[in-house]
């Protein structure tokens, strides 16, 4: 187990990431798109965060900190609440849509569904739906933006997303993970919800379905 001073070091490290994502990286993609004017660059940018932020910090998270998902749960919050205030004082265009703040949302979520995995004894009770909605949903919206031009549920991106999804659950849950993905790719597709809630929630609840039978 690490200790304490590199729990510090890495959560210092991994908060500088997330910012980098989201100020630099998803600003670049961002700037990049906004050339085509058919492309909607800053949905762009909001699924470079899920992925590049939420996605590769959830893979990372049960390589350094068991026995310290609180803290990293800690900092996900906080990530939450400077993305809320961001949006309160000057919201970051390129990945902030005035009508939609279902970014924080995510941050949120992010942070509870680690908590539910340290709580329940299984950390991939909280990881697996944070994958799903990091990875999974994250190229479902980046399939629709190139194919539909817009934000819009279809059925490309739903496919998408149960393709990605399915290598997580495969990976964690075996077939039955698999079942998940399917479950989970077909409650995104539920319009006027926000799925950076009900698709952890529904995730979450199949996983710990499985661990108990």
């Amino acid at each position: 187990m690490l200790s304490q001073i590199d729990i510090i070091m890495i959560t210092g490290l991994l908060g500088v990431w997330n910012l980098g994502v989201i100020h630099y990286i998803s600003k670049g993609f961002f700037e990049f798109f906004k050339k085509y004017e058919s492309i909607p660059a800053e949905y762009i940018g909001r699924k470079i965060v899920h992925i590049f932020g939420g996605g590769i910090t959830a893979l990372l998270i049960p390589v350094f900190y068991d026995g310290y998902y609180k803290v990293v749960a800690s900092m996900a919050f906080l990530l939450a609440t400077y993305v809320f205030a961001r949006r309160k004082m000057k919201r970051m265009y390129w990945f902030q849509v005035e009508d939609n703040s279902f970014e924080v949302n995510f941050a949120v979520v992010y942070s509870v569904m680690i908590l539910v995995g340290h709580y329940l004894g299984d950390i991939w009770i909280g990881l697996l739906p944070i994958l799903f909605m990091s990875f999974g949903d994250a190229v479902t919206g980046l399939v629709r933006a190139f194919t539909k031009k817009r934000r819009v549920k279809s059925w490309d991106g739903t496919v998408a997303m149960f393709l990605v999804s399915s290598i997580f659950g495969f990976w964690r849950l075996g077939s039955y993970g698999i079942l998940v993905a399917l479950i989970v790719s077909l409650v995104e597709k539920i319009p006027r919800i926000d799925d950076n809630i009900t698709v952890p929630i529904v995730a979450s609840i199949c996983s710990y379905l499985k661990v108990i039978f």
